[in-house]
């Protein structure tokens, strides 16, 4: 899988979160929602991170003073291509893999719970984008071709529907080829804000790796101790 980066620099004199959302411009009637967010004070930093790995997600959706959130009750990995059901079992809405395929770069929800669902799709364990109340008996078809923006925002909860509350932004995020890391700065310009945003390549290294390089590091240190 490959691992993804936004970092952010916040050069003003506020502080800021930075939300990272998707929208997927072929599929018909989704709300984005915050999937990666972090608040930085003033002169600080901090980022997200992601890896290319896809989720189905029935979600509870309520209205927070007048903004809409989705909470998702379930997660599940999933990937291209698939169809998944809703169904009523156990006394709970849930998602169950089922029978038929959908497009190479798309994934199938079909409600057939006899109640109203919140059907979503996402990336690296968390709901990017939601479609709500589909009916029993219809589905919900997610073209997954994602574009990510990056905007600031005073208040931001993770599900929380993305509208006119971006306060600075959005920054369409675009990883050239080769690139994997996005650095967005905030900074003062007269009276306004202004974002920027430049790219990079970050290696990353499984956990693995490290902590095998981690104990051996260790032995050598152990060896050289008992050597002198």
């Amino acid at each position: 899988m490959s691992a993804y980066y936004i970092d952010f620099n916040n050069n003003t004199n506020s502080t800021w979160t930075m939300g990272v959302y998707q929208e997927l411009p072929n599929s018909i009637g989704l709300e984005s929602v915050s999937w990666k967010q972090t608040t930085v004070p003033t002169m600080g930093s901090s980022g997200v991170e992601w890896e290319i790995d896809y989720n189905v997600a029935l979600a509870n959706y309520r209205q927070i003073g007048g903004i809409g959130v989705y909470k998702a009750s379930q997660t599940l990995v999933t990937e291209l291509g698939t169809v998944w059901e809703c169904v009523f079992k156990d006394n709970v809405q849930q998602l169950v893999p089922s029978s038929g395929s959908a497009p190479s770069d798309s994934v199938i929800i079909k409600n057939t719970s006899n109640q109203l669902a919140n059907l979503g799709i996402g990336m690296s364990g968390q709901g990017s984008v939601f479609k709500k109340s589909v009916v029993s008996g219809a589905a919900a078809q997610f073209q997954v071709t994602p574009t990510y923006y990056a905007g600031l925002f005073n208040n931001l909860v993770l599900g929380e529907v993305i509208s006119s509350n971006v306060v600075v932004g959005p920054q369409k995020i675009v990883f050239p080829d080769g690139m994997n890391c996005a650095t967005v700065t905030a900074s003062m310009s007269g009276d306004n804000i202004r974002m920027s945003v430049s790219y990079s390549q970050i290696s990353s290294v499984s956990h693995e790796v490290l902590d095998r390089l981690l104990s051996i590091q260790q032995e050598r240190t152990g060896e050289l101790l008992e050597y002198q």
